[in-house]
């Protein structure tokens, strides 16, 4: 079981990406394979979503094939990276999303994850649109 527990090893800080804002950076060493959060999500369906129009939210949920979450914690606060240094995985049934380390990170070093869970997908993603 996934017990949620506060992240003892992050903090949030600015971006070191001018493209970003915020970010989440390791306050001291993390080892690959280490469990950097678990952090409790709002799971909400695509029917949820009728008539909403985009607001700022939208640019932090996880969007699942069939079902979207909003993570709480640092969760939506990690930003993309096509070469990420931790994954995340979503356990609906513990209403949790779970990061953890897939390189060692170093302290100080901002942590990434890839947005579109596969690096081969050409599809861009909804900010690499947007013009900054």
């Amino acid at each position: 079981m996934s017990t949620i527990h506060p992240p003892e090893k992050i903090y949030i800080g600015k971006s070191k990406n001018p493209k970003y804002g915020r970010g989440v950076f390791a306050s001291s060493g993390i080892k690959k394979g280490e469990v950097i959060e678990v952090a409790p999500i709002l799971i909400l369906d695509f029917t949820d979503f009728i008539d909403t129009k985009w607001n700022l939210l939208f640019e932090y949920y996880f969007w699942m094939d069939d079902f979207v979450v909003l993570a709480l914690g640092y969760g939506g606060l990690y930003n993309h990276s096509k070469e990420p240094n931790s994954k995340y995985k979503i356990n609906k049934v513990q209403k949790t999303i779970i990061f953890t380390a897939i390189k060692n990170i170093s302290q100080s070093q901002e942590i990434y994850f890839n947005y579109k869970r596969a690096s081969n997908t050409k599809a861009p993603l909804w900010f690499e649109k947007r013009k900054w």
